[in-house]
């Protein structure tokens, strides 16, 4: 992962899941739990959230047609 500034990040990294359609596109979220939860309402999937230590947390999603994305939010205590 890298951080450009504040606001803006970007990651490469091998997908575990194998899943090689393309990219995976994240949203900024300020909480992730929440977030998570509400594509689960809309129909969609989402993991559980992960921590990357002392960066944020993500959680991989699929919206309500299969359509992969992920969900991040920034939180310099996660995984301590």
């Amino acid at each position: 992962m890298t951080q450009v500034n504040e606001q803006t990040g970007g990651a490469v990294y091998n997908n575990p899941e194998g899943n090689t359609a393309g990219l995976r596109v994240y949203f900024d979220v300020d909480d992730i739990n929440a977030s998570a939860t509400r594509v689960r309402e809309l129909g969609g999937e989402a993991n559980d959230p992960a921590p990357v230590p002392g960066m944020g947390w993500f959680a991989g999603c699929k919206d309500a047609v299969g359509n992969d994305f992920g969900l991040w939010q920034t939180d310099e205590s996660a995984g301590q």
